[in-house]
């Protein structure tokens, strides 16, 4: 599978980064759009992705390169109107993801894709938790999701090789065609409910930087320093189904794991604890860890105040 990144806005979708790409919105100091949805691409070993863009042709492979979080990146310019979008698939020649950089999202890539592969329709498209607000997403969900639907077509979409959208005769917005096969039974939908949101109004984009103001993303979810004060320190943390943290040990700090949703265990040296929402569980400085989530995972890690104090003996991901 390859991917496709539409970098840029276009009709009802139009950039809030002072004319500049999307892609390029910090979600905090040297961490962009791009290089979050290029991490969740490396982590599944998505190595090949294209970028879309219609903003200044220099600008996107100036900044990011041909390679960038482990991913082998080309360009096409264009002005991401349906029938161009079709025509980069199409030319594709592999099953495709394509991603809109307008939205910021923890999707479990992983099991989307594995979805997909079991699929018979050639088409899949992700459904996110509504914002509190409307977005520029909000007139294809109306026409697939119930109107009261607490649920929002989330800018995400698999693509069958060989299938090829340029059969649908559209105007010029993608998004036209997914009713369309929807009706045809060649749609199939995959539900997450982690967080979601679109830079494509600006009250969306102030929640999207104040979700990262805290928040560091990791190639198995993220972390959030929640506390952190001289005797004690809270962090947050959501841990993908299917995936673990990085095999590591402390030297000075001391924490409890509390298991805020989720199941899975923690691999130590010589054991392993299973959890279930609820649980406990205690880790000692020194000894060796890795947190493995059987089903996606949050837990609140209360410590001592020792911020930067992790030695990691292996990573399960080629990047960080």
């Amino acid at each position: 599978m390859k991917a496709l990144i539409l970098c840029d806005g276009y009709g009802k979708k139009q950039s809030v980064n002072g004319g500049n790409s999307n892609a390029l919105i910090a979600l905090k100091e040297g961490f962009t759009v791009i290089d979050k949805l290029l991490l969740d691409l490396a982590t599944v070993e998505l190595r090949e992705a294209v970028l879309l863009t219609g903003a200044p042709s220099r600008q996107l492979p100036k900044t990011l390169g041909n390679q960038r979080k482990g991913v082998k990146l080309s360009y096409e310019q264009a002005a991401r109107t349906f029938e161009d979008i079709a025509l980069v698939i199409a030319k594709m020649d592999d099953d495709v993801v394509v991603f809109d950089c307008g939205t910021v999202t923890d999707i479990n890539l992983k099991k989307m894709m594995i979805k997909f592969t079991h699929s018979t329709t050639p088409v899949m498209i992700y459904s996110a938790m509504r914002p509190e607000s409307s977005s520029s997403f909000e007139r294809v969900s109306r026409a697939i999701f119930d109107g009261e639907s607490s649920t929002v077509y989330g800018g995400i979409f698999c693509v069958r090789k060989g299938f090829d959208l340029r059969q649908f005769v559209l105007g010029d917005e993608l998004e036209d065609v997914f009713p369309q096969l929807a009706d045809l039974g060649k749609l199939d939908i995959y539900e997450e409910f982690n967080f979601w949101d679109t830079i494509y109004t600006e009250d969306g984009k102030k929640r999207i930087l104040k979700e990262f103001h805290n928040k560091t993303a990791k190639p198995w979810g993220y972390e959030k320093v929640q506390i952190i004060t001289e005797l004690y320190l809270l962090k947050e943390l959501y841990i993908r189904e299917g995936y673990q943290s990085s095999y590591h040990y402390h030297k000075n700090k001391d924490e409890t794991m509390l298991i805020v949703r989720g199941t899975g265990y923690i691999e130590f040296d010589d054991r392993r604890e299973y959890f279930e929402t609820g649980d406990t569980i205690h880790i000692k400085p020194y000894e060796k860890h890795t947190i493995v989530a059987s089903t996606d995972t949050i837990l609140f890690e209360a410590s001592t105040p020792f911020l930067d104090d992790t030695t990691r003996v292996k990573d399960f991901y080629p990047v960080r």
